[in-house]
This record gives C-alpha cells, sequence and structure tokens, in this order.
C-alpha cells in the first residue's frame, strides 16, 4: 500500500463514480478504484482456479472444501470489471500519473508527459491528499513535496503510505511528500 506510478494513456481521465459523503451529507463524485490491470486476464486467473477447485486440484481444495464447498466461498466471486482498467494496446499508455493504492487505485495527481513534469508538480503542488488536507487546515505547511522528496519518488516509482517508528522522542510518522 502507497503510492506508485503507473503508466496511462495521454491526457487520461480516471473514471469516476457517484457516491454519499457521510461527513458533508451529500452525494458528490470520486475516482472509481481501478486494479492497474485489464479485467480479461483477471477473469481467465479466477476460471482458471475456479476449475480447479472443481476438478479436486486445486492446492487449497483438500484443506479448505469441507467449509468451502464452492470455489466462490474461498476466494469471492469472479472479478468484477468495474474495478479494472482499459486494455490499453501495446505503446498507449506512455505517461506517468501517481496513484495511491490502499484501494485498488485511485490516481492522485493529473497524467504527464513526462517523468520530469511529474515530478515538478509534486514539487510544487503535493498530491490530491496533501492540497486537501492544507486546504482543510490538516496539514501543516505547504501541500508541495519539494525537490528532493519529489525527485526521490518519481525516481523510485513507488512509496509507502506511510512510515511510523517510535524513538525515545516519540512518534515519528513520514509520508512520501517526506522523502521515503
Amino acid at each position: 500500500m502507497g503510492r506508485e506510478i503507473r503508466r496511462v494513456p495521454p491526457n487520461w481521465e480516471h473514471p469516476k463514480k457517484k457516491t454519499f459523503d457521510w461527513r458533508t451529507g451529500r452525494e458528490v463524485e470520486n475516482y472509481q478504484p481501478l486494479y492497474d490491470e485489464p479485467f480479461a486476464p483477471a477473469m481467465r486467473e479466477w476460471i482458471k482456479e475456479w476449475e480447479a477447485w472443481e476438478a479436486g486440484t486445486h492446492e487449497d481444495f483438500a484443506e479448505h472444501s469441507k467449509e468451502c464447498p464452492n470455489y466462490w466461498d474461498w476466494s469471492s466471486g469472479p472479478p468484477d470489471p468495474h474495478y479494472y482498467r482499459p486494455d490499453w494496446k501495446e505503446g498507449e499508455a506512455t505517461w506517468f500519473q501517481v496513484y495511491e493504492t490502499i484501494s485498488e487505485g485511485t490516481p492522485v495527481t493529473p497524467p504527464f508527459a513526462t517523468k520530469a513534469e511529474l515530478a515538478d508538480y509534486l514539487a510544487r503542488n503535493g498530491d490530491f491528499w496533501d492540497q486537501l488536507r492544507t486546504k482543510e487546515g490538516r496539514q501543516e505547511g505547504p501541500a508541495a513535496w519539494g525537490r528532493e522528496a519529489a525527485e526521490r519518488f518519481v525516481k523510485s516509482e513507488w512509496a509507502p503510505s506511510m512510515m511510523v517508528t517510535t524513538t525515545a522522542a516519540g512518534v515519528d510518522i513520514k509520508t512520501a511528500r517526506d522523502g521515503i
């Protein structure tokens, strides 16, 4: 779980869905969480595992078939196509966008043609969550990550959601914007 850079088509507009916001008491539009893979391979894998369960050859069948006679009881139901990204053609996803991966994945920056543009954006603006926390007064200081943290993240293409350490001085919490 954390932040990762995903490749997306130029000017990609991540799909949205309407949800109820309990804080405001109204319906709002939010990004639809998506796994970073198309639906068809995920479905093929589920069918393969289901067939193995039905044949009694699945690696977990002997141990769990009594309490879970149906494969979907053991693994959950088949994949939901609403949670998978489109099946982009080879070479189509050439831009860069940061996603949070606590859910299946939702964007936390706009898409950019280059990693340098993405690093510039993070250095100046932070991600969408940093911007919201700053706007609501829940984050001290600017939303911006700063140049060093932004470039470190863009180079590694991934960072954990947060890192918590306990020291003699107390608890220290760091996020991607802190350069972890």
